[in-house]
């Protein structure tokens, strides 16, 4: 076996994690397909700028900050469809405010042109629009642009679905030996109100959680199995990738090259069956033994650096060229300035109320989180912190063994961690240095932590009693489930005040009866939604029982190790993995 390989669990243990994953997939399509069917088209912010940005890819142009847009589907707000207008004389007129400048087809009963009317979300990378193109360009060219419009958000969904399944690989790669935590990081995130919002709407967020978070993994992969075309490939794809999907993608790539070159070179360095050189002779050994990890890590890192600056260093050079920077967000505080001002980062790095206000727009609109929704989603934070608390308390009260898994290898542990943390880390550091230039508080801008978050939490209920049938993580699923179909109701009762005062499922029905899918419909949506919740909530329920009881230990002040548990032994490849698990005294 190789050094660094990652550990794998059996057959049985393997097909419940398939299952609990298959589960998380479910309940989110569930709930982001209520949202995407009940919300009214452009209901939401900039969702009109993210389809024009993607109509304009489907026609073959590339927009820019200034171009307008084109009202091109029913109910969407800007210029007529066939009313064209050069981003220069766009940005003319609203810098003059002055309806004479505009075309005749432009002018709207004398109103002026502002920057809301812009395809101010044309900074972004195009990689997510070429996608979301697809649906938009043949609802156009089939004459029913709001079919292609819905079939845009349920595309959406399915990235969605993906960044889900990432994050359970994802959590794999930092911890073999528990699929329970990958299950259960999987399926909160499914049940994150902001997750389901940006995913059941034409929204880019999504699709750079997805590539960022399995780009992430696939580089832990590489650490833990080493280099091969089955662990290699995956790099060479999804680096690129994430940095053409999103400027927080292209953050996250400068963490994830130099990570891939030190993950390659941990896979191909000497190990258990393969010693190296005396390390007394520290010249000789790093010349032998480790000439070939050395170079097969830089060769990594540059391969993946050269795809990465090939694949979306135009466009960022576009942007440097257009707007002055590579992100071109400078361009765009200009265009919409917030008032705040510039703050000291130390200021809102502990300041209670920005953190606040960050964990609130974690679940919904911070202005409609009151009553049950308030006091469950305090209830996950305490649960998740006193969890975690209770998990260092018992590591260190615990008297000290000699247990060790075969083959255990801290260093490449370390480098998944710190690789994970990292990204988290910059995400955290971008929506604060946003905020330090005087920007609104998003919680958007941290989505690329959020599957650690998630870890966090899972990690957290795995510490608290009966833990050994997952029932804390369950219970944590079903009051963020109920949360976000609460808040659901909330918003859209929000934009439609016929629809206030009413329960949340009323809610979701009154609003399914006006959007695309009619009053006679509704009703059958409805079950067909309600059965596919109540599958996955069961699928997930047996999938958490049965591997918590076979991977979570019984946390008790006295243990000893004992024989070889069933969830540590793996027979692939000829090759075996032994570990061990504790018994209580």
């Amino acid at each position: 076996m190789t050094p660094g390989r990652q550990p794998t669990v059996p057959v049985t243990s393997r097909r419940w994690l398939v299952l609990g994953v298959v589960a998380a997939g479910l309940l989110l399509g569930v709930l982001g397909l209520a949202g995407a069917l009940a919300t009214k088209p452009f209901a939401g912010a900039d969702e009109a700028q993210h389809t024009a940005y993607a109509l304009e890819v489907a026609a073959g142009r590339l927009p820019e900050l200034d171009t307008p847009v084109r009202s091109t589907i029913p109910g969407m707000p800007g210029l007529p469809p066939d009313c064209h207008m050069p981003p220069a004389a766009a940005r003319a007129a609203v810098d003059r405010r002055d309806a004479a400048l505009l075309p005749a087809c432009a002018r709207r009963s004398g109103a002026a042109l502002t920057n809301w009317d812009l395809v101010y979300t044309a900074n972004h990378p195009p990689l997510f629009y070429l996608l979301e193109a697809l649906p938009l360009g043949a609802g156009r060219a089939l004459d029913h642009p709001l079919a292609g419009f819905y079939a845009a958000r349920l595309l959406n969904l399915a990235v969605g679905i993906a960044a889900v399944v990432a994050t359970a690989w994802l959590v794999r790669g930092l911890l073999p030996a528990r699929p329970d935590l990958a299950v259960g990081a999987a399926a909160v995130l499914a049940v994150t109100g902001i997750f389901i919002a940006v995913t059941s709407q034409v929204y880019n967020d999504a699709f750079a959680v997805a590539l960022i978070t399995a780009a992430t993994a696939a580089t832990l992969a590489l650490a833990r199995r080493g280099p091969s075309a089955r662990t290699l490939l995956p790099i060479a794809l999804l680096v690129p990738a994430a940095a053409l999907g999103r400027a927080s993608g292209g953050l996250a790539a400068a963490v994830l090259v130099p990570a891939v070159g030190l993950a390659a070179a941990l896979g191909t360095r000497p190990g258990p069956d393969r010693p190296g050189p005396d390390r007394t002779h520290l010249t000789r050994a790093v010349g032998a033994g480790w000439r070939r990890p050395l170079l097969a890590g830089f060769g990594a890192s540059a391969v993946t650096g050269l795809l990465t600056i090939a694949a979306a260093g135009w466009f960022y050079a576009r942007n440097n060229r257009l707007y002055g920077d590579p992100a071109g967000s400078e361009r765009a505080a200009w265009m919409f300035p917030t008032g705040y001002g510039e703050r000291p980062v130390w200021e809102i790095i502990t300041s209670q109320d920005f953190w606040w206000t960050i964990y609130q727009g974690l679940f919904g609109r911070p202005t409609l989180l009151h009553g049950v929704p308030h006091r469950a989603i305090v209830g996950v934070g305490l649960l998740t912190v006193l969890g975690l608390l209770a998990a260092a308390i018992r590591t260190l009260l615990a008297p000290r063994t000699r247990w060790e898994p075969a083959r255990h290898d801290r260093a490449v542990d370390v480098i998944c961690w710190l690789t994970v943390v990292a990204e988290a880390l910059l995400a955290t550091a971008t929506l604060v240095g946003y905020v330090a230039a005087g920007g609104a508080t998003f919680t958007r801008y941290l989505l690329p932590a959020l599957p650690l978050l998630t870890l966090a939490v899972v990690a957290g209920c795995s510490a608290l009693p009966l833990a050994r049938r997952g029932l804390p993580t369950f219970a944590v699923v079903l009051v963020l489930g109920g949360t976000v179909l609460t808040m659901l109701g909330r918003e859209l009762a929000r934009r439609d005040p016929f629809l206030d005062g009413r329960s949340p499922f009323d809610q979701l029905h009154g609003a399914l009866d006006v959007t695309a899918v009619g009053a006679g419909r509704a009703p059958l949506v409805l079950a067909v939604l309600i059965a596919l919740g109540v599958l996955g909530v069961a699928l997930l329920g047996l999938s958490l029982w049965k591997l918590s009881v076979e991977t979570v230990p019984r946390w008790r002040w006295r243990w000893r190790p004992v024989s070889v548990s069933a969830v540590d032994t793996e027979v692939a490849d000829g090759d075996q993995l032994v570990g061990e698990s504790y018994r209580e005294t």
